[in-house]
């Protein structure tokens, strides 16, 4: 697999369901890149049908966690796989060839690291938080269980090392971006980088596009808009893309040691996703 483009994927979110191992960032890209996602949620293979799920809740088991059967096909592969000894990015690589995915998608790290919600109802993993609890418990605390111990791969770091441009992408910076982050040694690879490090900001006043961000963002005592957004990666981004409605907060933005440009930054149709691709390609 040859391709101008790599991508770096969480591995915060990967969850134990049913006795296998369930990557859905990762999956999500590689869907995505293979031409099979499915666009209308967000998640999953398009086309995809619930049968196993079905069955699962017939013998009485827990099925919040939706995964349709193709779905888990793929990680009974991946389980398989990590079971027989390769590690995860060997599993990906693998499955990603299968699928016929147009670029290489890189766990961020081989090592275990889970995103945990520290909430007043208890600690849990994010996927109980988000899809179980949906995202109703308070958050005081989000820990990344073992991503000190956790160093990037030997993989990610020669394409940051490699890479003409870093290009972060609108993720939840809590959950999907800050995940990543925190993997010992990351921030220092992407600090070294000669790579151009342009950032786009998930949000839109003090609302996300979709997805808790904005909510966690307030919770946690943070900023919940893009100052906040350019606080939490100043130490590593050039250059942080903010919709054009939010120019006024350019300056701000700037104080925090980040440059700053505005953009029209939806996605809603392949067209606009395509027009913002071309605009961090030249920013």
């Amino acid at each position: 697999m040859t391709s101008d483009l790599t991508v770096v994927a969480n591995v915060g979110d990967n969850y134990w369901f049913q006795g296998l191992y369930v990557c859905p960032d990762i999956d999500i890209a590689v869907y995505t890149l293979a031409g099979i996602s499915d666009s209308r949620t967000g998640w999953g293979i398009r086309g995809d049908t619930f049968n196993v799920l079905g069955q699962l809740g017939r013998l009485g088991q827990e099925t919040w966690f939706r995964m349709g059967d193709t779905d888990l096909a793929i990680a009974m592969v991946r389980t398989g796989l990590l079971r027989s000894g390769k590690t995860l990015t060997q599993a990906t690589s693998l499955i990603g060839e299968s699928l016929g995915a147009k670029a290489p998608v890189l766990p961020a790290t081989d090592s275990p690291v889970e995103t945990l919600m520290v909430t007043n109802a208890g600690t849990m993993h994010l996927q109980e938080f988000w899809v179980k609890k949906r995202g109703s418990p308070r958050v005081t605390r989000v820990k990344y269980d073992g991503a000190r111990e956790a160093s990037p791969t030997r993989q990610v770091a020669r394409a940051l090392s490699d890479a003409e441009r870093v290009i972060v992408c609108p993720a939840n910076p809590i959950t999907s971006i800050g995940p990543i982050l925190a993997i010992g040694g990351m921030k220092q690879l992407l600090s070294r980088s000669e790579a151009r490090v342009v950032a786009v900001s998930p949000m839109v006043g003090s609302r996300p596009y979709s997805g808790p961000a904005g909510r966690l963002m307030r919770q946690l005592d943070m900023r919940p808009d893009s100052v906040g957004v350019a606080s939490l990666y100043s130490d590593f981004v050039d250059l942080l893309l903010i919709d054009g409605t939010d120019a006024e907060m350019r300056d701000e933005v700037e104080r925090t040691g980040v440059s700053c440009a505005p953009a029209d930054t939806r996605m809603g149709t392949t067209s606009q996703a395509r027009r913002l691709a071309s605009v961090l390609l030249e920013a």
